[in-house]
């Protein structure tokens, strides 16, 4: 039981750093000059290094094990952080958001999140996963919004570029914790290379949910919380600090909702869960654009953010009723791969489309792709699932 309160803990201050990087990251490009094609650039690079992270975890896992993988992700964070804070030239910005496995979504879809959903079940029990994944979830969703509000402490201090680059190099500190942390776990997922039995059912649904999680991702990448973020601080001219505020409570309401998830799978069944809450935050999604107004804009945001990720935990615990205890790293890893392969799309489509003033195309355009994930998931999987 200590070391799912370890994991607790080291997944509350990476999502904390996470989604202050997140919101900052955009607006502190801006005050440097960029244009919104570089901030798309940069959100690409992000998603880059999450893709080939996991890549790396995918390959190397039972080779080398999987405590030297993380610890070495641990280390390249801080790295990351710690070239934020000395540089500012564009290609500087470019590498350490590369190397760092930022989450740019207030989820996660890096190497960090593909180990720890893949051992939970090993010390809070299969029975007790889903509850265990909706508390993991929960604690992730309130750090995030804790960390969205601490992205506005520069906007205190005049937005002068030492109060950015001081939050980033508290961003590469907090990797030097998680290695001391992930130092004291054993993470016990690691396998001799032809141990790990992938079957052919088991290849089958990795690649179906692989193309699922893919369209699901594409549609996520047009409107990650950095995006949505700087569409609030384009379309709204709403400023770094009530933008943290924004997304503070943002959270907040995701991190309820998250927790009530599990619950509600026990009745109606994970899949069910899933599909029936996505649905309808992407047609509150579909109503933020076309609001007419900052409040509605906002009330918008906020119901789909109470019903929005409450796919999370239910879609974790999904997978593990899907595969068994020894292919869940090597699946993890491979559909979170795909997912970020989908988002690097967004990020820079995004960008280009903002910059030359259509601002609303890419949340519409992601809520309809959306939408049809969640019908083809369903229909692919109701024989199988609940």
């Amino acid at each position: 039981m200590q070391q799912l309160y370890t994991i607790y803990s080291v997944k509350a201050l990476r999502v904390f750093s996470f989604g202050m990087v997140s919101i900052m990251t955009p607006v502190y490009l801006s005050i440097l000059g960029f244009s919104p094609f570089y901030v798309g650039l940069d959100l690409a690079a992000v998603v880059s290094g999450n893709i080939s992270s996991n890549i790396l975890l995918t390959w190397f896992n039972s080779r080398i094990g999987t405590s030297r993988i993380i610890l070495a992700f641990s280390f390249l964070m801080f790295l990351s952080g710690l070239v934020f804070f000395l540089e500012d030239s564009f290609t500087a910005v470019i590498v350490a958001s590369f190397i760092g496995n930022i989450s740019v979504t207030g989820t996660e879809a890096g190497p960090f999140q593909s180990v720890e959903t893949a051992i939970i079940p090993n010390y809070a029990g299969e029975s007790k996963s889903g509850r265990a994944y909706g508390l993991y979830n929960v604690i992730g969703y309130v750090a995030s919004s804790v960390g969205a509000f601490s992205s506005s402490l520069p906007s205190y201090l005049g937005n002068s570029l030492i109060s950015f680059r001081i939050l980033y190099l508290f961003y590469g500190l907090v990797g030097l914790f998680m290695f001391a942390m992930y130092s004291t776990l054993n993470l016990s997922v690691r396998y001799e290379k032809d141990s790990v039995k992938i079957d052919e059912r088991a290849k089958k649904d990795i690649t179906t949910l692989s193309i699922l999680y893919f369209m699901d991702a594409l549609g996520g990448g047009f409107v990650t919380q950095s995006l949505l973020s700087y569409w609030f601080y384009l379309v709204y001219r709403i400023s770094l600090g009530s933008l943290g505020l924004l997304f503070l409570v943002a959270n907040i309401i995701t991190a309820i909702s998250t927790f009530m998830a599990p619950l509600i799978a026990e009745r109606v069944g994970n899949l069910r869960t899933m599909v029936y809450t996505h649905l309808l935050s992407n047609f509150f999604l579909l109503a933020i654009p076309i609001a007419g107004s900052l409040i509605a804009a906002i009330s918008f945001l906020f119901l789909r953010q109470s019903v929005s990720q409450m796919d999370v935990p239910t879609r974790q615990a999904f997978m593990i009723n899907i595969f068994s205890r020894e292919q869940r790293v090597v699946a993890n890893a491979v559909t979170n791969t795909s997912r970020s392969v989908a988002n690097l799309f967004g990020s820079p489509v995004t960008g280009f489309l903002l910059s030359i003033g259509f601002v609303s195309l890419p949340i519409l355009a992601g809520a309809f792709i959306k939408i049809i994930y969640d019908f083809s998931i369903y229909f692919t999987y109701r024989k199988r699932a609940r």
